[in-house]
C-alpha cells in the first residue's frame, strides 16, 4: 500500500517521461505465484560506495520470465562518467579508457525503466543498487525509482534463519550463497555476471521453498 501511494504522489508531480510512464503502470498482484511474475535481475558497478558522490560505470540486467532466465535478453552497458574511475578499477576492471567510450546514463536509463514497467527489480543487497538508481532517477527525472523489489540477500538470510543455520562471516556474499546452494562460481564484480548470479540464486532459493508455481510474490518482496 505504501509503495502504491508513493507512486501515485510522484506521478501527479513528475513531467512526462520514462519514470512517470513506469509509475503509471499497475503494480503486480502480490498473490501471484513467482512463475506468473516477471523479474529483472540488476547489478551495478560503481566508482565507489556513496550514491551521492560516486557514479555508475556499468549496468547488467537479466530477465526472469515464467520462472526461467532469458539469457538471450540479458544486457550489459558500460557508462561514460565524469572524471576517473580511480581505484575502483581494481574492483570492476573497467579503466578510464573503457568508460570514456561508454554510453551516457541518460541514454541507457530509459530502456531499463521500460523493462521494469511490468517487472520486479531483483538484486543481491538491493539497497546499494537502489541508492544509485534512485539518485540517477532524481537527477534525470525529478523523482525516485519506486518499484517492487526482491533482495536475494534478504531471502537467503530469512530462509537460513528459519532453518536455524549458523552462517559464518562473509557467508551472505553472493559467491558464498551460490556455493551453499550448489551453484557454480561466476566472475565477481562484473555487472552482467553478478546479475546472472543473482538470478540463478533467486531461482535456487525459490526451489528450496516449494518452487515457482507455489511461492507467491508477496512472500519474496522486500
Amino acid at each position: 500500500m505504501r509503495l502504491a501511494l508513493q507512486r501515485w504522489w510522484y506521478r501527479r508531480r513528475l513531467p512526462s517521461g520514462p519514470l512517470r510512464t513506469l509509475l503509471e503502470a499497475p503494480l503486480p498482484d502480490r498473490s501471484r505465484v513467482v512463475a506468473a511474475t516477471s523479474f529483472l535481475a540488476i547489478d551495478l558497478e560503481t566508482t565507489g560506495l556513496d550514491a551521492r558522490t560516486d557514479q555508475i560505470v556499468s549496468i547488467g540486467s537479466v530477465p526472469i520470465v515464467e520462472g526461467r532466465i532469458r539469457l538471450s535478453e540479458a544486457r550489459y552497458r558500460v557508462l561514460r562518467i565524469e572524471g576517473s574511475v580511480n581505484r575502483s578499477a581494481t574492483i570492476h576492471g573497467l579503466r578510464d579508457r573503457d568508460v570514456q567510450h561508454g554510453e551516457a546514463l541518460e541514454d541507457v536509463l530509459p530502456g531499463l525503466l521500460n523493462q521494469l514497467t511490468d517487472a520486479v527489480l531483483l538484486s543481491h543487497h538491493a539497497p546499494f543498487d537502489l541508492a544509485f538508481l534512485n539518485a540517477a532517477c532524481r537527477r534525470l527525472y525529478g523523482g525516485p525509482l519506486l518499484v517492487p523489489v526482491t533482495d536475494t540477500l534478504t531471502l537467503a538470510r530469512t530462509a537460513l534463519h528459519v532453518r536455524g543455520v549458523a552462517v559464518p562471516k562473509g557467508g551472505f556474499r553472493l559467491a558464498a550463497l551460490r556455493a551453499r546452494y550448489g551453484l557454480p562460481p561466476l566472475q565477481a564484480h562484473h555487472a552482467l555476471a553478478d546479475a546472472l548470479a543473482a538470478a540463478e540464486l533467486f531461482l535456487a532459493l525459490i526451489a528450496h521453498q516449494g518452487g515457482t508455481d507455489r511461492v507467491r510474490l508477496g512472500d519474496v518482496l522486500r
